[in-house]
């Protein structure tokens, strides 16, 4: 008898879904996910993913994937993530290795939803509801809030946190702390590319003027990079 329950309470346990589980919503080109221990596989429309899993978007590709309380978290071409990286936190929703992602967090009856992305430099802790991350190949972050309110601190620094209000954004650096917030104007998934409109904190006039010129070419949000400089592979701008 003892068998039969506990074959039981297994079999029920594995009836539950993961809480961090989430499904692919949306799907151009191609996602690969390596889960643990498992070969790598592409994924197709209406799959899970689970906690742990590694995903990876070709060029020309990019997906949207919604969590079971109703978040979305829109991975751009070339770009490489755990999907809630199993940690002491269980609020952590994803890393961002390499590339661009843009997240929505759906708010819980109404009330703030807490989540916690990190970088190889950043650690980004959500208070608020839209914005986008990008990650160099030089391990540089940057983030941009469309709406809500997002805090920025280096890994090195946690302490020294930047608050992004929407309509701001902040580059984290390999070894440093954030900078202070600037003021954008457009879409988050842009904000690389678009000059600020306040304070440079550091940022030369020669790259917003790049940036200015990049927004301004016809169909930079389509092609290869599918975000223009938002892929993963440009350097930001220093």
């Amino acid at each position: 008898m003892a068998t039969v329950l506990l074959a039981g309470l297994t079999f029920a346990q594995a009836q539950v879904p993961d809480p961090g589980a989430a499904r692919v919503v949306s799907l151009a080109g191609t996602l690969t996910l390596k889960g643990f221990r498992q070969e790598s596989r592409l994924l197709r429309l209406n799959d899970s993913v689970q906690s742990g899993d590694e995903l990876s978007t070709g060029e020309n590709s990019h997906a949207v994937l919604q969590t079971n309380d109703g978040s979305t978290v829109t991975i751009y071409p070339d770009s490489h993530v755990i999907f809630n990286e199993r940690s002491a936190d269980v609020r952590e929703l994803l890393h961002l290795f390499l590339g661009s992602i843009k997240v929505h967090i759906e708010k819980l009856s109404g009330r703030p939803n807490p989540q916690k992305l990190t970088t190889p430099t950043a650690v980004i802790a959500v208070r608020g509801t839209t914005f986008s991350v990008f990650v160099d190949d030089m391990d540089a972050t940057l983030v941009a809030v469309d709406e809500g309110l997002v805090g920025v601190a280096s890994l090195e620094s946690p302490d020294q946190e930047v608050l992004l209000k929407a309509g701001q954004r902040s580059w984290v650096r390999p070894g440093q702390p954030p900078q202070q917030a600037q003021a954008f104007r457009g879409r988050s998934e842009r904000a690389d590319l678009i000059p600020a409109s306040g304070r440079q904190s550091g940022m030369g006039s020669g790259s917003s003027g790049m940036g200015a010129a990049m927004s301004q070419q016809p169909g930079s949000m389509s092609g290869a990079r599918g975000m223009g400089s938002m892929s993963g592979r440009a350097n930001p701008p220093h």
